[in-house]
């Protein structure tokens, strides 16, 4: 039986639109056209991703931190506190030591006095030479005894509890040591830090005197003095650590680490310009970056107050982040210009 041609088209057309999809039939194979698809999502990703990042500064800050100075130069460890309390003990026991002596002086000058006092008169009464000469010896025997036993006695006490007047005369002292170290403290680290360890001197001096009001013998003020000395380093060293603005310069040493610290930063500026812009756009950072090192390898050579040379440090790192990041502007210009001329190309392709 012949079946009509519109009824077989009409068979064909449901035929035809009944079939499933390939994917459909065959879940697990896909379409080249879905498989171009979702590379051309994929890679639209990547665009957005990249047009992003180029919009940001590679350079975010301007170089290196000022900070890296103060752990390339260390502050010395300065025990001047401690080396003044230190000599005005020595100055107060040397005063003790005269005082001792003059009294020892006088005291011996009293005996021979006496002695010859008494030899006079033993003479002026003597009945007869042979008397006389019996007198003179046990009264030279006497006094002999007696200034041996006055030098033995001196020998065992070197040290006495310094006297009030001593006491004042060597807190003066000191107080006069501590005005002239704190204009040596400006000089070496400047006028803030100085203002700030005067309350730290007038503390040892405070102490220092009522170490010395205690009444101790020599050993135990001796440890006393030593801890105020001590103490009083420590606190210096506080302050100097805060505020302190000494004048440096790198040595050959210290100038090659800082090098060191500025190759490995702008390695990893390089990474992210070859990310971004490819290979060719690293060597143009070079010239930038070389300049950068230079200066600074030559300001830190040159001796300065800390920060003074920070500042200095900083004004090169800002320079070279206008510079990186007026690089990234032209490249990204460069970019599109070839973009342009490359039509229907997306921006990324078209820098390849």
């Amino acid at each position: 039986m012949k079946i009509p041609l519109a009824l077989a088209l009409v068979f064909g057309f449901f035929a035809v639109g009944c079939t499933p999809a390939e994917e459909d039939v065959h879940p697990k194979r896909r379409s080249a056209r879905a498989d171009n698809l979702q590379r051309y999502v994929h890679k639209a990703h990547q665009f957005r991703a990249l047009a992003l990042a180029r919009s940001k500064p590679i350079v975010q800050e301007g170089g290196l931190s000022p900070e890296v100075l103060k752990e390339l130069v260390p502050p010395a460890q300065d025990t001047r506190l401690s080396a003044l309390v230190f000599a005005q003990k020595n100055a107060l026991e040397n005063a003790v030591r005269e005082h001792f002596a003059s009294q020892a002086a006088d005291e011996t000058a009293s005996l021979l006095t006496q002695f010859r006092d008494e030899a006079v008169a033993l003479v002026q009464a003597a009945p007869n030479p042979q008397q006389l000469a019996a007198d003179l010896n046990a009264k030279t025997a006497e006094y002999s005894q007696k200034l041996a036993a006055f030098a033995e006695e001196q020998g065992a006490s070197s040290w006495a509890v310094p006297a009030a007047e001593e006491r004042f005369s060597s807190k003066q002292q000191l107080q006069s040591s501590v005005a002239e170290n704190l204009q040596e403290i400006e000089q070496d680290y400047g006028p803030l830090c100085a203002q700030k360890a005067g309350p730290v001197l007038q503390k040892m001096v405070d102490e220092y005197a009522l170490a010395l009001s205690s009444g101790q013998e020599q050993d135990a003020l001796q440890r006393e003095l030593s801890r105020v000395g001590n103490d009083a380093d420590k606190a210096f060293a506080s302050v100097v650590a805060e505020y302190g603005d000494p004048v440096i310069a790198l040595s050959e040493g210290q100038a090659s680490a800082l090098r060191a610290r500025l190759i490995e930063m702008h390695q990893q500026v390089e990474k992210e310009f070859e990310n971004l812009y490819g290979k060719e756009a690293v060597l143009r950072t070079r010239d930038i970056f070389e300049k950068y090192k230079s200066t600074a390898d030559r300001l830190v050579r040159m001796p300065a107050r800390l920060s003074r040379m920070q500042e200095s440090l900083l004004h090169a790192g800002e320079k070279y982040r206008q510079e990186m990041t007026a690089l990234q502007a032209r490249l990204n210009e460069e970019l599109e210009i070839n973009a342009a001329k490359v039509r229907g190309t997306p921006l990324s392709l078209a820098k390849k």
